[in-house]
């Protein structure tokens, strides 16, 4: 493994690997993970090529093979469709064991905490994260306490409850959920590991992007397409496509196409797009207006000259419904990127000839009544 730094980007003050740490206490500064000396390796260096799962990756993780070993995930397949004269390349990331991309974060934040003997993590979410931390927390024997909206999907709540998580109901937003899982780890004496500020989550999800430059070649990929709301999907992709840079693996920095939920839409604002004018319902996977890491994701859709696209309920059915009718039984979270790829196309932001990777996130077996509902209307 590379050595690594845990480094607060407000104050920019480095801060101890040897214990948990998930945000800069003195100044509520966002951390971030980097690795000593990269630039002066060459991917095929660093890889295990043993592997083909999240272990390949051990080198440029801040986790030990070992605790890696107990439950390897990743290389979900890419298919290639053609849409209006668009290479489209699906990468299924919903077929991971727990049923979204959060798997990738969860599992080497779940590692980090075994390695650092850490016996109980509190984590809040909407649903997939909270089923992903709850999973790998049952596989390495720590106990999970999840804090989830009151009006989240029965079928999140039940798999929940399958997985032995300690499931906290919060009436409120999902900020308010948010605020409550921290307000917990403060008298539990419990890890909090909530994915919108775990630096090791992002860590996760980095791997997406060396995957996708493994089975296409970033080179050759012209945008990519990312459900967006904590950003933790966005920032990992980003730090994975920045690290492949460094290391001179590519020259050619795909756009990242940010799509956010109408009435959510904090990064399209901050950009100057609005947020949309009514709040959805069905993306219930995306309803964060404060993420902490805001300016970083202006950052990254700024520094790849990429986008960001707010989506009605409306746009959410017809995605779904076209998602499913080829053969991706996705949530309505993942249908939001059907009307961005449509709008990008329109909007000559992508162009015919393209390859565009569109990152499909969350499977639709988890709220399976609501998606069926959805469908046949």
């Amino acid at each position: 493994m590379v050595r690594y730094d845990i480094k607060c980007l407000r104050c920019g003050e480095k801060l101890p690997v040897k214990t948990w740490v998930w945000r800069h206490d003195r100044d509520n500064g966002t951390l971030s993970i980097t690795y000593r000396g990269l630039e002066k390796h060459e991917l095929s260096e660093l890889l295990l090529k043993e592997y083909m799962d999240i272990r390949r990756y051990i080198n440029i993780l801040p986790v030990s093979l070992k605790y890696l070993n107990i439950a390897p995930i990743g290389f979900t397949p890419i298919i290639n469709k053609k849409f209006r004269g668009v290479s489209v390349f699906f990468k299924l990331d919903y077929l991971l064991p727990s049923g979204s991309f959060k798997d990738r974060g969860a599992l080497v934040s779940i590692a980090k905490a075994k390695e650092l003997r850490i016996k109980r993590i509190i984590e809040d979410s909407s649903g997939n994260a909270g089923v992903a931390f709850s999973l790998y927390s049952l596989l390495y024997n720590i106990e999970a306490n999840i804090f989830i909206p009151a009006d989240a999907p029965s079928g999140k709540k039940a798999l929940l409850k399958s997985l032995n998580a300690r499931l906290h109901e919060v009436q409120g937003s999902r900020e308010e959920v948010n605020r409550a899982a921290i307000d917990f780890e403060h008298r539990s004496r419990g890890a909090y590991v909530g994915h919108w500020w775990n630096p090791f989550f992002i860590e996760g999800v980095k791997t997406l992007a060396y995957e996708i430059h493994e089975q296409l070649g970033l080179d050759k990929v012209d945008s990519i397409i990312v459900p967006t709301s904590s950003g933790s999907l966005l920032l990992g992709v980003f730090k994975g496509i920045m690290e492949l840079k460094s290391m001179g693996e590519i020259s050619n920095i795909p756009k990242l196409i940010a799509v956010q939920a109408s009435g959510y839409a904090r990064l399209c604002y901050e950009l100057g797009y609005g947020m949309g004018a009514e709040k959805s319902k069905l993306a219930d996977g995306l309803r964060i207006i404060e993420p902490p890491r805001i300016g970083e994701m202006v950052l990254a859709i700024r520094e790849t000259k990429g986008t960001c696209y707010h989506v009605t309920d409306e746009e959410v059915t017809e995605g779904l419904k076209k998602l499913w009718s080829m053969g991706f039984l996705v949530e309505p979270t993942s249908a939001v990127v059907y009307a961005a790829l449509k709008k990008a196309i329109s909007e000559k932001v992508v162009e015919k000839g393209e390859n565009i990777v569109i990152i499909l996130t969350g499977s639709g077996a988890k709220m399976l009544d609501k998606v069926l509902s959805i469908i046949r209307t």
